[in-house]
């Protein structure tokens, strides 16, 4: 780290210890859990310190100081969000493993489209896949090699920018159709159970996410395609990719049945006493097993991103200790006295509150969790104060905070795309497409709420 990134880091935390010193209402542990939460908020944007060490660290502080129980690092590994996310990453594994992620691609890439005809086939083939890789640097991993493929066999540099910024942009946007499509949705499921004992199923999160996202996606992959091809080249042909054809395999078969199962009882979840978490873990046992299965358990344990599930795990004790040591609730009480915003404010002026926090909380926060995590419990307590729909806030606010195109770095599957061999687009690009793109977004925002999430459970 530079001097200057030094000096800045030293500067803020000192701000942030002087912020935290002055208000005579807040006793040791709601100023130790401001502190550990914004000094983490602080390594992760100023620093490039791995994000699951800054949040252990974090963690840790808390127990130190005594400002939560050691009980709490115990729980947070114990979370379900945890064991859910464990499954998931085990199951991506086994698809891309028995061929059903190849055979994906092949049907994306099927030969004899225009550029633009791929764009769009391309945009529906990754909308699923939110629903089957619960990281977005997973699901970006699997489709590189589908990316590098076709600009082999189609040398064209317009459609190399084109496609190298479609594939992560889409994934990105298409996150919010799952409930497992990162696990930041699971965090934030979490933390409003906790808060307000209520909670977003399956198929309730499918119902609100699918529709928008989808729709955000369709508008993603158009404005792309106007903004960096012409005419005549989306008008072209593409060159033919191989692609894998015959009867599925034993192993395609075995894992299509589970994973089909596993959606089954996610979507009917409530119907039966599976909860996702034991699901997930019960898919990741059949996907491992001897004989039925397509991974050996070594290779189903690599597959598991456990920096990530350490991330969430000591994500969800910060989050946490904001709610019970009593900070959250301060500081809402300070954003309520300041903001002007009461129990009378137009629900629009609240809709684009949410939407504008929750857009730009990437600019100053990479991580999807890390932005739940820190800015979740006390949304959840304004609602609460305004007599808001806690459920309404938590998924809106989810829905503003998956939008993450500003900057490379803001997007793991973004900064996966950006570091190939070849680089197809630049930081400008991605920025030209941002300005376009945010507006969008908000926009489908509004419109989605009055026409959809209003009517359907989510109205504030």
């Amino acid at each position: 780290m530079s001097s200057k990134r030094t000096l800045l880091v030293a500067c803020a935390l000192a701000a942030l210890c002087v912020a935290v010193s002055l208000p005579e209402s807040l006793d040791w542990p709601a100023r130790a859990a401001l502190l550990a939460f914004g000094g983490a908020a602080i390594f992760w944007t100023l620093t490039e310190l791995n994000g699951a060490y800054v949040a252990v660290a974090a963690a840790l502080s808390l127990v130190a100081t005594r400002a939560v129980e050691q009980q709490a690092l115990i729980d947070g590994l114990a979370s379900k969000v945890v064991w859910l996310v464990i499954g998931t990453f085990v199951l991506g594994a086994a698809v891309a493993k028995s061929g059903l992620a190849g055979r994906l691609t092949a049907l994306i890439t099927g030969g004899g489209t225009t550029v633009g005809g791929l764009m769009w086939r391309m945009t529906f083939g990754i909308v699923p896949l939110a629903f089957l890789i619960p990281s977005t640097s997973g699901r970006a991993a699997i489709l590189l090699p589908l990316y590098r493929s076709l600009i082999e066999a189609d040398d064209d540099e317009r459609l190399a920018r084109a496609v190298g910024l479609l594939i992560p942009s889409v994934i990105v946007i298409s996150t919010i159709c799952s409930l497992t499509g990162a696990g930041s949705h699971l965090v934030a499921v979490d933390l409003l159970e906790r808060l307000s004992d209520k909670t977003i199923g399956f198929g309730q999160w499918m119902l609100w996410g699918l529709p928008f996202g989808l729709l955000a996606c369709l508008v993603t992959a158009f404005v792309i395609g106007r903004l960096f091809l012409d005419r005549e080249t989306r008008e072209r042909r593409v060159a033919r990719v191989e692609a894998e054809a015959g009867p599925l395999s034993a192993a395609e078969w075995r894992t299509g049945v589970v994973v089909a199962a596993m959606l089954g009882l996610w979507l009917t979840e409530g119907y039966h006493p599976f909860g996702i978490a034991t699901v997930a873990v019960a898919g990741a046992v059949l996907l491992t097993m001897p004989v039925v299965g397509v991974l050996d358990w070594d290779e189903g344990v690599e597959a598991v991103n456990w920096s990530l599930i350490l991330f969430i795990a000591a994500s969800l004790v910060l989050g946490r200790a904001l709610i019970s040591t009593g900070a959250a609730k301060w500081l809402i009480g300070s954003a309520l006295t300041t903001s002007g915003i009461t129990d009378d404010s137009p629900t629009l002026v609240v809709l684009l509150a949410l939407s504008a926090l929750g857009m730009s909380a990437h600019l100053y926060m990479v991580s999807h969790t890390a932005r739940v995590a820190a800015l979740l419990p006390p949304l959840l307590l304004l609602a609460q104060a305004l007599h808001l729909n806690p459920v309404a806030v938590a998924f809106l606010a989810n829905a503003g905070m998956d939008y993450c195109l500003t900057l490379p770095i803001s997007s793991k599957a973004l900064l996966v795309f950006q570091g190939g061999e070849r680089q197809a687009w630049t930081s400008t690009d991605l920025l030209k497409l941002s300005a376009l793109l945010a507006p969008a977004y908000a926009a489908l925002i509004v419109a989605a709420y009055y026409l959809l999430w209003s009517r359907t459970g989510l109205a504030l």
